[in-house]
């Protein structure tokens, strides 16, 4: 008994220890820790839906699973996850199962793709007898991460069903200033593209969700935001003091999750970006490619915060698991990098320029081709790549848009810090491939 009794203290300790050092660093309380705080105000009386998975953790590292169920005055009945999971371990695009939570036994429902069908959107059915539907999922602050179409779907029903949505609000990891890359083409509207908004739209996602209320939704659901604190526009991840918690099986750091937006473009078209090695999405890599040309070529066109290098690797994951690949990696300083969306059309930009027999879309198949407008969400990028145009001008041509959304958030922002900030973009001095090219020694 003394054994055990000492066995149980340990761990207790441990446990504690991990807490600790969990939250030792933490600037920012997020939405769920201020929910914690008011002993679950905005939840009493209710049968509660959640939608979330790991990366749904308050600042001790505690799962909103857990700290739902746990909680008084309220009851949680049902589990939702997005697409990759609940557990947030299936791969994309994969389906996912129906279930219950092993360690609540609640009922989990996929808001994904499923052997029975697609249910992106849910159902009446999956809602029914809720009186309010929890969301609380990390986003990545890139239109194409589907959470965010998960969120807007949520609330249409909710909306539908008279339920109300309380989001626990996130920061955004690429800061509350940034904002760049197309806005939405109506003819590319998909899952992977729900709204017309940039590709880096600087909100958080209760921030978005407001958005979502009033000019997406034909009739608004009842919606409540639990704001953080702690958390300013110009914030970066780092700045938080939090802890990354995967989102996705390729999203396990926060650098993958902003070379996401740097280089997520081009795997839809079969460019390898480093999926399966130990830095996915920061990679532009090939078979046989020259590394460190590719990186010299990255490094003269001069752009803030990006730093390549050469690095090869064999992927561990996919179709082609175990084959070889070289390229130049991108390193990329969070707090002083320039537009980040451009940087895969400078990598298409420069792979026709440096490798041979090289062509983006000679290859492509249809269903390629269209994965990569729903993606861009503009299929005028890709016909402006065919045609030539540089990817500074491709850049240019959306900066008109990214400045009407400067503008037009402005209604729905719930955090201080200067919200007409803009990521730079590329200015007709800026050196093109070609120009770069001549300037390689």
């Amino acid at each position: 008994m003394k054994l055990q009794n000492s066995i149980q203290r340990l761990a207790l300790a441990t446990c504690l220890l991990l807490a600790l050092a969990w939250n030792a660093r933490a600037v920012v309380s997020l939405g769920i820790d201020q929910l914690e705080k008011s002993n679950f105000a905005a939840l009493q009386g209710k049968r509660v839906g959640l939608v979330t998975n790991p990366s749904g953790a308050d600042s001790k590292g505690r799962s909103a699973i857990s700290v739902l169920f746990h909680g008084s005055g309220f009851q949680l009945v049902k589990l939702f996850g997005p697409e990759h999971g609940i557990d947030g371990k299936t791969e994309a695009g994969k389906n996912i199962s129906n279930g219950r939570d092993p360690l609540t036994g609640l009922p989990v429902y996929a808001l994904y793709n499923t052997a029975q069908g697609n249910f992106r959107h849910p159902t009446p059915q999956m809602f029914s007898g809720l009186d309010a539907v929890v969301y609380d999922v990390q986003d990545l602050g890139a239109r194409s991460y589907t959470f965010i179409s998960t969120l807007g779907y949520v609330m249409d029903e909710a909306a539908k069903d008279n339920i109300e949505v309380i989001v626990l609000d996130r920061p955004n990891p690429l800061g509350g200033v940034r904002i760049e890359g197309p806005r939405l083409e109506p003819s590319a509207q998909s899952f992977v593209g729900l709204y017309d908004i940039p590709y880096v739209y600087g909100l958080t996602p209760g921030e978005l969700a407001q958005w979502i209320n009033a000019k997406y939704l034909a009739k608004p659901c009842k919606l409540t935001v639990i704001t953080m604190t702690g958390w300013t526009r110009n914030m970066v991840w780092e700045d938080t003091g939090l802890h990354w918690v995967p989102t996705s099986p390729n999203i396990p750091t926060i650098e993958a999750a902003r070379g996401y937006t740097a280089t997520g473009f081009l795997g839809e078209i079969g460019i390898e970006s480093g999926i399966g090695s130990p830095v996915p999405f920061q990679i532009v890599a090939g078979t046989g490619w020259d590394g460190r040309e590719l990186a010299s070529r990255f490094n003269a066109l001069h752009i803030p915060g990006i730093h390549a290098s050469s690095y090869t690797y064999r992927t561990t994951k996919g179709r082609w698991a175990g084959a070889a690949y070289s390229g130049a990696y991108l390193k990329i300083d969070p707090r002083n990098s320039g537009n980040l969306t451009i940087l895969s059309f400078h990598a298409i930009e420069i792979l026709e320029h440096t490798v041979r027999k090289f062509s983006a879309f000679a290859h492509t198949s249809a269903d390629q081709k269209s994965m990569f407008d729903k993606v861009t969400g503009n299929p005028a990028l890709r016909r402006q790549l065919i045609a030539g145009r540089t990817a500074n001008e491709i850049a240019r041509s959306w900066d008109s848009g990214v400045a009407r959304w400067a503008e037009e958030r402005l209604p729905y922002l719930l955090y201080s810090g200067n919200p007409a900030n803009r990521s730079p973009s590329p200015t007709p001095a800026a050196p093109t491939v070609r120009e770069a090219a001549a300037m390689t020694p």
